[in-house]
């Protein structure tokens, strides 16, 4: 890992104080299930089907969620919706798109067009691998991220997130650490696929416990 990248990670860890969002007070929520689809997640992808179903069965309500991947570039799988019928078919059939992991991207893009300007409670549901390596975000993009942050939580934006990887760990753990921890959400990190399910199911919870 060169200095310069890790100038970039603790920039992006540190920037900010470490607050707990606010939640709106009533109104429907409305759930982004951000999901790895890169090619890393391909020897894990029952793992993630698993892990995605458990998170609907255990979810209770009514609240919208919309399924988005983040392998090359952000997909929209589902739409926000409250059919939880579709949303468990999109998680059955939930595969990789290969290449690598844009979850910066895709998240910043996630919140522009189905959280930001929407009437309703945000929450960000993150399921990630981490492969390590060096990352390429460059002081702009981290500028754009705080910003968003910092946005996020002042309309009582919430965000929850479980990342799968080895020991070396790259800017992916610590965007979707830097943003749980800063929204009071909740955060595990985890190496091996198989605890998925049982961590989507805390996560279920963790929303839960906001609606």
């Amino acid at each position: 890992m060169t200095d310069r990248f890790r100038v970039l990670v603790a920039v992006l860890v540190l920037a900010g104080p470490v607050l707990v969002a606010q939640m709106r007070p009533g109104g429907q929520m409305r759930i982004v299930l951000l999901v790895d689809s890169s090619a890393t997640i391909t020897p894990m992808i029952t793992d993630f089907r698993a892990g995605l179903a458990a998170f609907l069965d255990a979810l209770p309500g009514d609240p919208e969620i919309a399924v988005i991947s983040t392998g090359s570039q952000m997909r929209v799988r589902v739409q926000p919706t409250t059919d939880r019928v579709k949303l468990r078919a999109a998680a059955s059939s939930f595969s990789s798109d290969g290449g690598g992991n844009s979850l910066l991207d895709s998240l910043l893009e996630a919140d522009q067009r189905l959280l930001k300007n929407v009437e309703r409670r945000s929450v960000f549901v993150i399921l990630t691998s981490d492969g390590g390596g060096v990352g390429t975000v460059t002081p702009a993009r981290i500028n754009v991220y705080n910003k968003f942050v910092d946005d996020f939580i002042a309309r009582g934006g919430r965000a929850h997130a479980v990342v799968v990887g080895s020991v070396n760990r790259g800017v992916t753990t610590q965007i979707a650490q830097n943003l749980a921890r800063n929204t009071g959400g909740f955060y595990e990190s985890i190496v091996i696929g198989n605890a998925i399910p049982k961590l989507m199911i805390t996560m279920a919870e963790y929303v839960a416990a906001d609606q």
